[in-house]
């Protein structure tokens, strides 16, 4: 099974929090996988699928309060986890709450009558008999969020594709090796130049296989790229499934067309969103700042915004009109934009195209799953800079190189970030990530291999 460093994180919730636990993230990121492995930690668990326990709906939508909800998982299992050792484990949670959602709409006295279960996980934190968790695809979207709020009692952790750390892991790469290297980042030293050019090779792999898990266990398997094109194919149907299914009425056909449009708007010069680009009907008309918020909650793209002054806190600058999307996984991007001898032939030698779009989108992919919100600065005054995030109240603004630096210093030019550290002295570090080895330039920027993007965390 693939490692995934949430693990750690529901441990601990397991060994610390008297909480029940809300698993969220993008449909594929391999979120029931790893949960159905931590449930086995547990003595004793009962796991329940509402999308295909049709029996199991049905006894837990009528449910009034918590005894009779225990009285009901007796009726679905003989395990017993009434007993502070076992847990109970509710995947599609979504569905759940789209089926209780009819069942209001047709008898608004069903909401009064029967409790649902987020509410009723307050008790069962309380209570202390079982442990709860509870997880589900687009729940940033769905009648699930619009309905309800964390109460307290519900831990929320969201999962994402897996990160470059994870994808090394999976091929191969051993820990002690990660951690030496993420030393020498640490250290801002130099890393030995075979060492170096080997994890330079595999985050060219990372851009084109990406991390979803499906397709990283296809490409561990077997290293054919069809594969992973299937892999890759089957989650974009399902995301194409999902906008059809659980985007509002009159938004279904803009966001679509969003949706379609991504791949080849990310990898034009500028990487901005352009409306006019639309083929909708009135576009002119469309207000799509909520369409961006609907793409971003259910994990499909990473909006990353425009800022007019690189002053901490970055989002009081923000400007909504002005925005990047990224696609939620690398990987399922360079699908679109490749056909599958390109790939095969790109993962080996990319030496011939341009990578750079590709390569800031595995790099806001990387920063958001690390828990940054990335911005990025666009003014005709210093230019533009590719990113630009918060750390201890500081600002740090980063660039991001997919071409060779200059041979004769082994450095890279980068106008935009000069003129912006001229403007702002009171900005103390900054960083230029590309096809190079660790070097500091001056006392505020510094150069680093793609890959250490990895160790840029909270």
């Amino acid at each position: 099974m693939l490692y995934r460093k949430v693990i750690k994180e529901f441990e601990n919730w397991k060994a610390n929090e008297n909480t029940a636990l809300l698993v969220k993230g993008a449909r594929q990121v391999g979120k029931t996988k790893i949960i159905e492995e931590f449930i086995k930690s547990f003595d004793n668990y009962i796991e329940i699928d509402f999308t295909k326990d049709s029996e199991a709906l049905t006894l837990l939508l009528e449910v009034r309060n918590y005894d009779e909800f225990v009285s009901r998982l007796s009726l679905l299992s003989q395990t017993n986890i009434i007993n502070n050792s076992g847990v109970l484990f509710l995947d599609e949670i979504q569905y759940y709450y789209e089926v209780r959602a009819d069942r209001i709409s047709r008898d608004p006295s069903f909401r009064e009558k029967y409790i649902d279960i987020v509410t009723l996980s307050k008790e069962i934190a309380e209570k202390g008999e079982f442990r709860l968790i509870i997880s589900g695809s687009m729940l940033g979207v769905t009648i699930f969020s619009i309905n309800h709020n964390p109460t307290g009692y519900l831990k929320e952790i969201t999962m994402y594709p897996m990160d470059f750390e994870e994808f090394l892991l999976a091929n191969g790469v051993s820990q002690r090796i990660i951690s030496e290297v993420e030393d020498y980042f640490n250290k801002k030293e130099s890393v030995p130049e075979t060492l170096n050019e080997m994890l330079l090779n595999k985050f060219n792999e990372y851009l084109f296989v990406g991390g979803y898990p499906a397709a990283v266990q296809a490409y561990v398997n077997s290293k054919n790229m069809n594969q992973v094109n299937g892999a890759l194919e089957t989650i974009d149907n399902w995301y194409r499934q999902d906008i059809i299914k659980y985007a509002a009425k009159e938004d279904k056909i803009v966001i679509l067309e969003m949706y379609s449009l991504l791949a080849s708007e990310i990898s034009k010069k500028n990487k901005k969103f352009i409306k006019s680009h639309m083929d909708v009907k009135n576009f002119k008309n469309i207000d799509l700042t909520d369409r961006f918020l609907w793409l971003k909650n259910a994990g499909i793209a990473i909006p990353t915004y425009n800022v007019t002054n690189a002053i901490y806190p970055l989002e009081i600058s923000k400007d909504n009109k002005i925005i990047k999307l990224f696609m939620g996984d690398v990987g399922l991007l360079t699908s679109k934009l490749f056909d599958v001898e390109a790939r095969k032939k790109y993962i080996i030698d990319s030496s011939e195209i341009d990578l750079g779009a590709i390569t800031e989108n595995a790099v806001s992919q990387l920063l958001v799953a690390h828990g940054y919100n990335s911005y990025f600065q666009s003014t005709k005054k210093h230019g533009e800079i590719d990113f630009l995030i918060e750390s201890n109240m500081n600002i740090v603004p980063i660039e991001v190189k997919s071409g060779e630096p200059n041979k004769k210093t082994d450095l890279y030019n980068h106008a935009a970030l000069n003129n912006l550290l001229e403007a702002h002295k009171e900005i103390k570090e900054s960083w230029v990530f590309g096809k190079c080895n660790v070097k500091r330039e001056n006392d505020v920027i510094f150069t680093f291999p793609l890959y250490m993007v990895e160790f840029v965390r909270k």
